[in-house]
């Protein structure tokens, strides 16, 4: 036992050498550099086409909606230096013999009262749809929207019976509730 000592006290002794003399690994994170995609071709919106059948001042009328995307128009530049194609809409109403009520084709520029400069450079014409007969008005949702994003301002576009159109901003939220007077929330 006497001999095996000095060879414990040996090996302890250079294993513990070897621990204190080993290098510490540095924390190098290796990552790939980010580069911005180059820009493609103009990108342009799929056309659209929609029709709806309502009734309105008790008659039964038909509008058609039509969504183009329009090399004419100003194209619209991201942040990234992508071009996108601005749209026309063209709205027709008829009556339920075909003959034409109203018949008028949209770009951004109808809106522009009701955008801000960012949305006039920036956004494009994007949606269109029928909403509602209201009264002695027909009742359509716009949106002029930055591409590809959530981003869009939400716009009403009245026709008149008369065929005059009114346009506001939307203040109106998709997730409001109307008031219900049957509901009681005190136990809530």
């Amino acid at each position: 036992m006497k001999k095996l000592l000095p060879l414990i006290v040996i090996a302890v002794l250079t294993g513990g050498l070897a621990s204190c003399s080993s290098k510490k690994k540095p924390n190098v994170i290796i990552a790939t550099k980010y580069e911005k995609p180059a820009p493609q071709g103009p990108i342009r919106t799929d056309d659209y086409k929609d029709t709806q059948s309502f009734k309105w001042l008790d008659r039964d009328y038909v509008c058609s909606i039509e969504r183009i995307a329009d090399d004419s128009l100003p194209m619209v530049k991201d942040e990234t230096g992508q071009l996108f194609v601005d749209n026309r809409v063209k709205l027709t109403i008829s009556r339920a013999d075909g003959s034409v009520f109203f018949n008028r084709m949209f770009t951004k520029s109808t809106f522009n009262s009701y955008i801000d400069d960012d949305f006039r450079e920036n956004g494009i014409l994007e949606g269109f749809v029928f909403d509602k007969v209201e009264g002695n008005e027909v009742r359509f949702a716009c949106s002029v929207t930055r591409p590809q994003s959530d981003e869009y301002i939400p716009l009403v576009l009245a026709v008149t019976r008369n065929g005059d159109i009114a346009i506001a901003r939307d203040t109106r939220m998709d997730t409001e509730l109307e008031d219900d007077s049957d509901t009681d929330d005190s136990g809530v």
